[in-house]
This record gives C-alpha cells, structure tokens and sequence, in this order.
C-alpha cells in the first residue's frame, strides 16, 4: 500500500505520485542472444537478460569506444572498445531480448603455477613463480612516498604515506633535495629529504631514472588537485604505458603512479614540514625476494561494507569498534566489482527505536544506496528500502527487502549453486547477516549505530637517538630498544621493518638501512585510513541533522568536491591477506570504524564526531578505536542511553563498500586479447589452466550452455579469435541444438590492443584466415563466421570504431528477423546492405575491400563476406554455416529455421508430458504442430511438411516403455544466391515466339 511509504510521526498532509499508466513491457515472444564479453559495469558471471538498449545500459553502462587514456589507474580503463556492447546495442536496435555475460578476470581452480594461469596483475612482471616480483629494490616494484606531517628534524615527527610508485625493473626513484636539516644535496631513496622551495609551498621533487641513471622524469609536484604541479598530472598514471607489448618504444614509461592519498595529505600536512619526505621500498625481502605488495595475482572479487554494528550495550569506558562492538549485517555489491565501491556508499538513515515496546521492541531504520560523488546537500539516492527491520519474523526484514540469495558457479558440474533463503530485490546489493541475527538471537532493541574499520597498513615507529635499531616484530616481540625521550615505540604498535626478519607471509615495509643511519628523524611512519565527517556544520549544511555522519567523501572539511581518493583507500588487498577481517599476525589492521555512540554536542550544539583521531585518522590515543564514548563524553555516555543521540535527530551515516577487485591486468588495453592473454593465436588447443582469460572466456559460454536454464538462439564472443574459445563455443551451440554460434576468425585484422604495431601492419589477410579456417576442418552447422573487420560509429560519441565482423552480423539477424522473418537469409542487399542500417550500427567502412575473387575464395570455406559495392555500399554477402557437409543445414536461414521450430515443438511437447499416450493426447498434439507449421509455410519458411503420429510412429512396444513418437518431416524453403541469366542476341528477323 502506498501508505507505508510515508513515515508519520508529527501531523501533516503527506502527498506521492503513483504512475499507473505505464505501458507493461511486452513479452518476449523469441529468445535472443547470448554476448560474451566485457562492459562498462554491470553483473558479472551471471547470464543478465535485458529488453531494450536503454535498459542495457543502465544495468551495464554505456559502450566503450576506446581510445581513452589519461589517469587510467584512478578513473578506469578505457583504451579498448567493449565490443559485447556494441554487440548488444547492434542487436537491441532492432529485437530483443539479449542475455548478457559480463566478463571479470576468473581462474581455473587448478591452475598450472605460471604468470598467464592467474588472474589478475603482478608488478613488474616476471616469469615463472606467480607470487614474486624481483630480486631487489633496484629491480623494480611498489615504492611508498611518505611525507612528514608534524614535527621537525631531531624531534618526534609522523611521516604518513603520501603515493605509491610502481617502477619497472629497469628504472629507480628519488627525491631530490637536500638531506633533512643539512644543506648537502642528496637525490636517494631511504633518505629523508628537504625539498628548497618557497616556505609554505608543500611541495617536494621526484627523479626517475633508469638503471643507467638516465633521468626519464624530474618535477615537482604538491596534492593540489587545482595546481598545474598536482601529483597525478605530473607522473604517468596509466600503467599501459608500461607495457612493451602494446606501447611504442618512444611512448614507453618505465613506472606508473597508482595510490596517491590527497585529503589525508591535505588535512595533516604543515606549512613548514611539507617538503620533508622519504621514498622507502613497499615490499618485504626474504631470500634475495621481494614479496607481494606488487602482487594482485588474484581472481575477481566482489566488494563489501565491514560489519554494521549495533549500538554500545556496556559501560562506555570499555568501548572498542573494532573489538567489543556487536555485528549486525554487511552489504555486499550484488555481482559487481571496482565500479561499486568506486561508484557507490550505502547510507542509514532514520535509525529509530522503537515507539511501542510491548507492542513490537524492534525499532526501524532506512537503507539507501547512494553515488559516492554526492553530498549529503544533495545527496543522489538510486535505491532506498525504508522502515526496515532486524527481526527475522517481519515482513521488513532486511534480508527479505533486499534479498540475501547469492551464487557461486560449480566448475565441476557446470552449474550454479545457490544461497541464501531470500532472492535479490535490489539491482546494486545484495546482504549479509550475522547468524545471530538471523536466527533471532540478536536484541530486539539493536539498531545500526556505526561499522568496523576496514583494513589498513599497521604503522611502524624508528628511532634514530641511538645508534640502536629498533622496531616491533610482526608477531609482537620487540627488537632492541634504546631508551629515550623521544622513543616512540610501544607494545603492539609496531610492525616488520627489518629486512632480515621478513619472511613469506607477506608485508608492506622493508626499510634500509640507508635511513638507519640517517640521523634526522625520530618518529612514526603511518598509513593512511578512511576519512569521517567530525561535524555536522561540514560542507556547509543548512541544517546539522541532515548530515551523514561516518564516511566524508569530498576533498576537504568544508568542500562539495568529491574525493576521487577514496578509491585508493577502498582498493582490494594483495592475496596473501585477508580482504576485511586483518589477522592478528598481519601486517594490517582494522582502520577507525564509526559509531554514533561517538557523538558529542559542542558549544554550538552542533553534533561532533570525536574518534580520538586527527581529522578522522587514527594517530596515537588514548581513545584510540574508543574516542568519547570511551572518554565518558559522548552523547550516550553523558545520558546512558543510546536513545538520546536518536532524539536528538542524528540518525544517520555512510559506510563505504570495500575489496572489489575486477582481476584483470591493469597493463592490458584489452584484458581478454588474442595474443598473450588467452595464448597465441594459431594455438590448437591452448589449456584452459594456464591462461586465466581464456578459462574466464569459456566458463563464460559455460554459463550459458544449459538450455533448460537460459533460453538463447544466438551466440556470440566479439573480438575473441582463439580457437580454445571459438571451438569451444560452437561446440556448446551444438550440445545445446538450438543455439547458433557467431565466432570471429584468426588471420584478420587485429586491434591495438594485440600489439605495437602500425594500422597497415595490424591489417591481415585474406589468404590468412582462409588458411585457418582450412587447417581447422571445420564442419559444425550450429555456427557461422564472417570477414572482414567493420568501421562503425558510436552513436553516443560520434566516435568512430573497428569492431569485429560478428558485431555486425549479429545486428543483420535483429534486422532481418524483425523486417521479415529469422528464417530468411540475413544477407544481401534487402536484410544485409550495413550501410543502409541493416547492422544496428552505422558502418562507415570495412577494413579490407574484398575482390570477386577473394570472395570467392572466402565463400568456398564457408566464410560469409562482408563485401563492399560503389552503388549499394557495404553488404553482408553470405550466409553459409560452418558445416562442410553439403546439405540445406549449411546455409544459415536453414539452421535459424530448424531451430526456431525445434523450441516450438518442443515447448507443446513438454505441455503433454505426463499426459495419457493415448490418441486423444496424439490428436492435441497434431493440433498445435500442424498450425504452427501452416504458418510458417504461408511466411515461407517451409515448401511442405507433414507430422505423423499414429500406431506405425508410436507403436504398442513404445507406449508401453512410456514414449510417444512423432516424426515432423520439412522441406526448408531455400534463399537464392545464385542467378544464372541467358541474354540471347538474334538476327532482326528473328521472331521470339520461336
């Protein structure tokens, strides 16, 4: 009822709008096709179907049209079209549905131990063992800027981490200025460094170099995003440019520019200490190896919220987010990776107790889920579920709202398993309960108060009094420690520091000891953590209980710019640690989580967040993880209840999704390309096990291999040409016998994204792919192939784009189905001519204009040409299947038909199942086949046909083993592609009646 759609609580006139004169979408009456592929975002793994190209991209995103570059780290990658999407743009111009399989980085559950078989990126790149880098730190790997945040030379001071650098083994880094507190000229890393500019200037100088000491870059750079100097527009941010493969040696970078942390920059950072810095390794060694911090050897992984917890129960001076508190539930992006925690916040809002105890002691709450580049001024809901509820026998519910159901793909059997007792309502999550709460063992007065921090590098202290070296081991046991004042090492603060004591379980420190012996600095090393709104009067809010406390996601305090370094902060974690739940033995640990029991009043009765933290960063404390609710100072330590920071109408908060990963190599312009990452082209059978792409790209087919599962005609992977997936394709069509197979051939053009080379060189040939398809032998009716390449344009950008030949032919099958019939030959210049708009897609030109001949040659190996004419334009020019055999099946108008009436026919059959095999069952039968094959005769489907089903078919023998069988027997009406004309020139007297 739209009456529970308002929340009364105070009298008043509530007014919504309900729409009901929305026309109902039509049912499909066809099945459509199945697109392998990447997508922009969207659900990956699962078979989506979508009705309409609108509706496409809002579940996954406009199609890509490549080309794009600039900070690719941060912002994405955009360098290779995404060709299953014009794919389905091309099909959904003209038909529907389409069944999408988004594809992110998977691997074999056994994988082979070599590079390719994970998935995923490691740098730099090395062969042979998956989970090490290089020898050293002059080889290569992740390098961590800290910058000095408070203090000055000879006294305590806190460095925190600033960006991190990703050299190649063939380059090294430095600042470059003066050793701190000397006026003695230094470029080194492990080596704190003064940079000489203007006081105030928070700036600071890198040099790269390579191995040679060559300086490749020299600048000066500050967090300014407004300056010409800002970090991510002096240094290389796109990690292809890395990439030998695909770069030309003169565009070539020896290092790229990933994490880097603004706002914690900008908020902590003095006027006088910000050209203090120091460049220290991010790997730990152990046997001549550096390890994992470089490593993202990972499969996909789909981001989470930490835990939601309930509000503090006990005395406030024991109070711990991390350690004491009570888990609710967490938020999980529902088959979605980076682009969700990029894109997305859920917020709580309306968090009430409850008004009627006797009644029911649940209290209520609202969940939406929210742009991560909004403001709580105007905050952009794109979902929200209100008046929801922790008890398990409600109606609101939280997991029957939203849904709690989840797959995981059974490689074994080929099929999908499913968990969870409430099926998914929202496009974006999906929840996680807490078994307590499930089960109803949870408080009936428990609410959504805050969350528990997500993981974060454990800080790490060095002191430089002594000639003593010392730091806390990872395990807790201190090293030697030399007394002093300025000491700032203390139980369990510290983590791995030593080189020597580094060992395989991974870490992100391993410090020199070029800063050992560095006398200038006597301090702590930080890493930096989320930030969280500290007062309801940030960002300008004209009415303090509107805003969301926990989460901050603009630049600054006072600023509506959002902050793109949240992404950074929310970024998977290397494989060898635990994504949200760090161990105590890890090098990482839970960040400052949040919770309104942390709220105080100041003067003003304004509600201040108070962590014992700086800014919202958790330094030192005797709050630490505590803040006032442990000082005794908060709103509920001050009442003793958590209802009175609720009175008081601060009643909401944001927390961040967190640890997606999209598995693919940040260094690939095409993570699926032909030539590395699913095994050389002209491979016979590259395995599965030792390319993770191709395994990817085949349990993608996989997925939708099952017919009774998901209902398909048509089958495509644009862009993928190796023959492990393309036989593995039309091999599946055929196991399936009513899928027809649209595969892209070796031998033809290849992108940009296969190598460095030159357009002309990247072209191909036609001897080429005639040669592949030969040495192949292939002879499949259930699949079709085309060539060449097509130019279109993205209608969106006015781009124009090479998209392989199988984009377009699928758009021709939309076309000529919808123009006429799906058994009539998509082809010619009626249901085939791409320049007149038959391809969905605007096609602008081809990248090789085929000769007589050539088609020819083409057409003979059952190559359907896409040949271009000077009157007509371009035109798809065939319509052979892959069968070898002559027969009508292989002509493609053939097979479409036969499998049209095959899912006809077989959905009457399963109507009758179980029914008497008797003649009245025969005759129900014969009358809905025989109308179905009348109608398609009179659309010229079919010259004849005739269904028998009598005693001869089904015999007394049959009906007793409980089989009835009924033979349909077709004559396929057949296209003419050949016009044999006789023009026959006679004398004048001649007369045409003879």
């Amino acid at each position: 009822m739209s009456v529970d759609r308002f929340r009364f609580v105070s009298p008043g006139v509530f007014i919504n709008e309900i729409d009901q004169s929305q026309i109902p979408r039509a049912r499909a009456l066809r099945p459509g096709p199945a697109i392998i592929g990447r997508t922009a975002h969207g659900p990956a793994m699962v078979p989506t179907t979508v009705s309409s190209f609108d509706e496409f991209v809002q579940t996954f995103g406009n199609p890509i049209p490549g080309g794009g570059s600039g900070d690719v780290w941060r912002d994405g990658n955009q360098a290779a079209p995404t060709y299953a999407a014009f794919a389905a743009q091309a099909y959904l111009a003209n038909n529907a549905p389409v069944t999408m399989v988004r594809l992110l980085g998977d691997e074999s559950p056994t994988p082979d131990g070599s590079n390719l078989s994970k998935a995923g990126w490691i740098y730099p790149e090395v062969s042979g063992d998956a989970q090490a880098i290089a020898a050293s730190d002059a080889a290569g790997g992740p390098y961590g800027l800290f910058v000095v945040v408070s203090g000055s030379a000879a006294t305590v001071e806190k460095a925190q981490l600033a960006a991190v650098f990703y050299l190649s083994s063939s380059a090294c880094i430095s600042l470059v200025g003066n050793a701190a507190g000397s006026s003695t000229a230094v470029a080194f890393n492990a080596q704190l460094v003064d940079h000489s500019v203007a006081a105030g200037a928070k700036e600071l100088k890198i040099r790269i170099t390579n191995t040679a000491g060559t300086v490749q870059v020299e600048s000066t750079f500050n967090f300014d995003k407004t300056s010409s100097r800002y970090i991510r527009k002096v240094f290389n941010t796109n990690p292809q440019l890395v990439n030998a493969d695909i770069t030309s040696t003169a565009n070539r970078e020896l290092y790229f520019l990933g994490e880097t942390f603004d706002r914690n920059i900008n908020d902590l950072v003095g006027a006088t200490t910000a050209k203090r810095g120091v460049i220290l390794g991010l790997s730990g060694s152990s046997n001549g190896a550096q390890l994992k911090t470089g490593n993202f050897r990972r499969t996909y992984q789909i981001p989470q919220t930490p835990p939601i917890i309930a509000q503090d129960p006990g005395p406030s001076g024991s109070f711990n987010i991390n350690a004491s508190s009570r888990e609710l539930f967490s938020i999980v992006a529902r088959d979605e990776a980076e682009w969700a925690q990029n894109n997305l916040k859920i917020a709580f809002s309306d968090i009430q107790q409850s008004r009627s105890p006797s009644y029911d002691p649940y209290g209520s709450f609202t969940l939406q889920v929210r742009r991560m580049d909004d403001t709580d001024n105007n905050p952009v809901v794109l979902e929200e579920y209100n008046n929801l509820s922790i008890n398990p026998n409600s109606t609101n519910y939280i997991a029957r709202r939203i849904g709690d159901q989840h797959s995981s793909w059974d490689s074994t059997n080929k099929k999908f398993r499913y968990y969870g007792e409430y099926e998914s309502q929202s496009r974006y999550i999906r929840v996680s309960m807490n078994d307590d709460v499930a089960q109803g063992r949870a408080g009936k007065d428990w609410l959504p108060f805050g969350f528990k921090g997500i993981p974060k590098w454990k800080g790490f202290n060095y002191y430089s009094g002594s000639a003593t070296f010392s730091v806390l081991s990872l395990t807790g046991a201190s090293a030697p420690v030399a007394a002093g004042a300025n000491n700032l090492i203390a139980a369990g603060s510290g983590s791995i520091m030593s080189a020597s004591t580094y060992n395989d379980t991974g870490g992100p420190m391993a410090v020199g000891a070029a800063l050992a012996n560095n006398p200038a600095y006597t301090g702590s090393f930080q890493f930096p953590s989320l930030p969280l709104r500290l007062s309801s009067s940030d960002g300008g809010l004209a009415l303090g209980t509107n805003a969301y406390f926990g989460l901050h996601t603009t630049i600054s305090r006072l600023s509506l710019v959002p902050d793109q370094t949240i992404r950074d902060l929310v970024r998977a974690r290397p494989p060898a640690f635990q994504r949200l739940d760090p161990g105590a033995t890890e090098p990482q640990e839970r960040g400052p989580g949040f919770s309104l029991d942390n709220l105080i009043l100041n003067g003003n009765q304004d509600a201040v967040y108070h962590s014992g933290s700086n800014h919202g960063y958790i330094e030192a404390s005797a709050h630490t993880h505590g803040g006032a609710r442990k000082a005794g100072n908060s709103i509920t330590a001050r009442s003793s209840s958590y209802e009175a920071v609720l009175d008081l109408d601060y009643n909401r908060f944001v927390v961040p999704m967190a640890g997606g990963f999209d598995g693919f190599d940040i260094g690939e312009a095409e993570p699926f390309n032909n030539a590395r990452a699913l095994g050389e082209e002209g491979t016979s059978n590259p395995s599965e096990n030792a390319y993770a792409m191709l395994y990817t790209a085949k349990k993608g087919v996989d997925i939708v291999s099952d017919a009774d599962q998901v209902d398909i005609n048509l089958m495509v992977a644009p862009g993928i040409t190796v023959r492990g997936l393309t036989d593995h394709l039309i091999s599946a069509c055929e196991a399936r016998a009513d899928t027809l197979g649209i595969i892209d051939l070796e031998g033809g053009y290849q992108s940009s994204a296969e190598n460095n080379g030159t357009f002309e060189s990247r072209r191909g040939e036609v001897s080429d792919t005639v040669s592949d398809v030969k040495a192949r032998a292939l002879n499949n009716s259930y699949g079709a192939c085309y060539y060449p390449w097509v130019q279109i344009r993205d209608t969106l950008t006015g781009q124009r784009l090479w998209v392989p030949p199988s984009v377009v032919a699928l758009g021709t099958y939309a076309s000529s189905a919808r123009r006429s019939e799906l058994w009539f030959a998509p082809a010619g210049f009626n249901r085939g001519g791409l320049s007149n708009g038959a391809a969905g897609v605007p096609v602008t030109n081809v990248v090789d204009r085929l000769t007589s001949k050539q088609r020819d040659q083409l057409y003979e190996r059952n190559i359907n040409p896409i040949a271009t004419f000077p009157a007509e334009g371009i035109v798809v020019f065939g319509q052979k299947t892959l069968q070898a055999t002559p027969s009508a099946l292989d002509r493609v108008n053939v097979r479409r038909l036969l499998i049209f009436l095959k899912k006809q026919i077989s959905r009457i059959s399963t109507r009758i199942l179980f029914d008497p095999n008797i003649q009245v069952t025969w005759d129900r039968f014969l009358g809905q086949v025989e109308p179905l094959l009348r109608s398609v005769k009179s659309r010229y489907g079919l010259a004849e046909f005739r269904v028998i089903l009598d005693n001869t078919t089904t015999t007394p023998d049959l009906v007793d083993r409980n089989i009835m069988y009924a033979k349909v027997l077709l004559k396929p009406t057949r296209a003419i592609e050949f016009i044999a004309l006789d023009f026959v020139v006679t004398r004048t007297g001649a007369s045409f009646d003879d």
